[in-house]
Formats: C-alpha cells, structure tokens, sequence
C-alpha cells in the first residue's frame, strides 16, 4: 500500500480533528458555479486554467500526444478517487465515526474501439468501475459502512458517472492507528 505524505508545515490539518457544520434542515438552496477555461497548446495537448491553478493535460505518446501532462482517464480516476476519501473523510466528522486512515486502489475497464468509431454496438467510456478501499477505524463495522453507504450517497464525483457504469466497491475495514491521513 502506498503512504500518504504528511500534511505539510502550518497546514490547517487540524480544522479536520473537528467536526463539521451540519447546515439547518431547511436551508436556502446553495448554488454554485465551476468553470474551467481549456485551450489547445499544440498537438492534442490542452492548457487548462482553474482560476486558482493551472495544468497541462495531454495524451501519452503511444496516443499521439507528448505524454506532457496527465491524460483526461488519468485525472478523472484521480478526481473520483480523491473524492471518495474526501468524502469518507467529511462524513466521519459529519456521523462522528471515527476513521485515522483510508486508502483506495481505484480501475475502470472500457473498450477503445467506442470511443473510436471502430464498433458501433460498443459503449464508449467506462463500462466496469472497481474500488477497494482500505479504511482505518476502532468504530463497529456497521457505524463504517454507514459512514461509507452515505459518502458515496453524496458523492458528487460518482453522481456524475453514468449509471451505466457497473460499480463495484470492496470495503475492507482494519483496526488500530495508521500514519495514513485522509
């Protein structure tokens, strides 16, 4: 398994020891925008700009493109994976379930041929998703399935996914404290 970096120097870790506000049952709707401005650079490679940030996301080579920066299936897997323990993070304080760790290993299964023209009958984009998370918890196994049932509930990145898409998610759950952070 892979370890997580320490949350760096003066970093605001610690606002997550804390749990979160849990907004009114009856709030206002709470509306928002995101927009990304995306330009051609050369090639197939595209400059994108996030406002606060910006990045470069390419093909790889053997794809026709330079290999310069991530390709779109790399950042999407990222976005959902980051998502996900995101999530479990936000919902343990929200439940007050305790989690000290969580880790995922995250594959999607496609045939290219869709999103090539090459096959008419076949879907374009991810047909299977598989997640095995890892989470880090002393609370009973019910409290955290709970706390897993209603992050992926919520999930705004998995609420995106067509449903199309076959999902499959293998929880295991160890005891005691992990260097791991979510």
């Amino acid at each position: 398994m892979h370890k997580l970096a320490a949350a760096p120097a003066g970093h605001a870790a610690d606002h997550f020891e804390r749990p979160f506000e849990t907004p009114t049952e009856h709030a206002e709707p709470i509306r928002s925008q995101a927009h990304a401005s995306v330009s051609l650079a050369y090639g197939v490679a595209c400059d994108v700009d996030l406002g606060d940030r910006s990045l470069r996301v390419d093909l790889p080579r053997s794809e026709g493109g330079t290999g310069s920066g991530p390709h779109p299936g790399q950042l999407m897997r990222a976005s959902l994976g980051a998502c996900l323990l995101m999530g479990y993070r936000q919902w343990s304080q929200r439940l007050d379930i305790a989690l000290s760790g969580a880790q995922l290993e995250l594959s999607c299964e496609y045939d290219a041929r869709g999103q090539l023209g090459l096959a008419a009958d076949v879907p374009i984009g991810w047909q299977r998703l598989r997640v095995r998370v890892t989470l880090w918890s002393d609370a009973p196994e019910a409290d955290v399935m709970r706390l897993v049932e209603t992050a992926h509930r919520y999930s705004p990145m998995l609420a995106n996914l067509s449903q199309d898409v076959e999902r499959s998610f293998d929880v295991l759950i160890r005891s005691g404290e992990t260097s791991r952070s979510v």
